[in-house]
C-alpha cells in the first residue's frame, strides 16, 4: 500500500505534471547556475550541484530572478531537460513568465512546509488547476 498525502496550495501557472521530487531549501538561478542543455545544476557549492532537473518536480525556496530565466527554461524544455513543475515558497515573476511561456506548472502557498512534507525521490503530482499537490513517499513513510 502506498502512503500518500494531499496538500492544498495555490496554482500560479496552471497545468498538471508529475515526477520525482528534487528538494532543496535554497534558491536557484536558471541563468548561470543551471546548464539548460543538460538540465544539470552547475553552480559550484550549491546543494543541488550535479543534479539533473529534467522531468523532476523542483521543490525550492525560489528562483533568483534574471531576465534570462524564460530563455533558459525554454532551451531546457527544447532539450528535454526542463523541470516538470516548480513548487516554490516564494514566487519570482521571471520564473512565472518562463513557466507560462513553456507550459510548466508552478505552485506556491502550500498548507504545509514543503521541505518537511516532501523528500527528494518522492513521487509527486502537481495539479495547479485545482491547487492540489499529492505526495507519494519514496519509502512509504509520510
Amino acid at each position: 500500500m502506498t502512503n500518500s498525502v494531499q496538500i492544498r496550495c495555490r496554482g500560479v501557472v496552471k497545468g498538471h505534471a508529475e515526477g520525482e521530487a528534487l528538494v532543496a531549501d535554497a534558491m536557484l538561478s536558471f541563468w548561470g547556475e543551471v546548464d539548460a542543455v543538460t538540465g544539470k545544476v552547475i553552480a559550484v557549492g550549491h546543494v543541488l550541484e550535479g543534479q539533473s532537473l529534467g522531468g523532476k518536480v523542483l521543490v525550492i525556496r525560489s528562483t533568483k530572478g534574471s531576465s534570462g530565466t524564460p530563455l533558459m527554461l525554454n532551451l531546457a524544455k527544447l532539450e528535454g531537460n526542463a523541470p516538470a513543475a516548480l513548487v516554490n515558497v516564494e514566487v519570482d515573476s521571471l520564473a512565472v513568465l518562463g513557466c507560462i511561456v513553456n507550459g510548466i506548472p508552478i505552485i506556491t502557498d502550500l498548507e504545509q512546509d514543503p521541505f518537511a512534507a516532501i523528500r527528494t525521490g518522492d513521487r509527486v503530482e502537481v495539479d495547479a488547476d485545482l491547487g492540489i499537490l499529492r505526495v507519494f513517499a519514496l519509502n512509504g513513510d509520510l
